[in-house]
């Protein structure tokens, strides 16, 4: 079973405090899905064509894990909408937080690219 890597391009809204959206993700989004088996990295462009860009690190334990919660693109599977059916409150909270950083729906990007570990 091979891990699996999402990346997803991220943008902010002109003037957003790019220090308190940092801290927002670290300490309140990066471990949200953890007992789903998914891990969340922010980072940020250095060198290339998205320098100063933000993009979000999906580190999934498995194809099987990712396909249990999403079976398709955009897609959510049963046993997801139950899991977000019972973090409801906190799922809430954290999209609309999310929503006040960046336009990028998040959990839906159009810029996504899942990539498996060869092994």
């Amino acid at each position: 079973m091979s891990k699996v890597y999402g990346i997803h391009e991220i943008e902010l809204h002109p003037g957003v405090n790019e220090e308190s959206f940092v801290q927002f993700f670290n300490q309140e989004l990066a471990d949200a899905n953890i007992e789903i088996g998914c891990k969340l990295k922010l980072l940020k462009g250095d060198r290339g064509q998205r320098v100063g860009k933000y993009a979000v690190l999906f580190e999934i334990e498995s194809r099987e894990a990712r396909d249990r919660f999403s079976p398709a693109p955009d897609a959510g599977s049963e046993e997801g909408k139950r899991w977000q059916a019972e973090h409801k409150e906190q799922e809430d909270y954290l999209l609309k937080k999310w929503s006040s950083f960046s336009p990028t729906n998040f959990g839906t990007h159009l810029e996504y690219t899942d990539y498996l570990v060869l092994e």
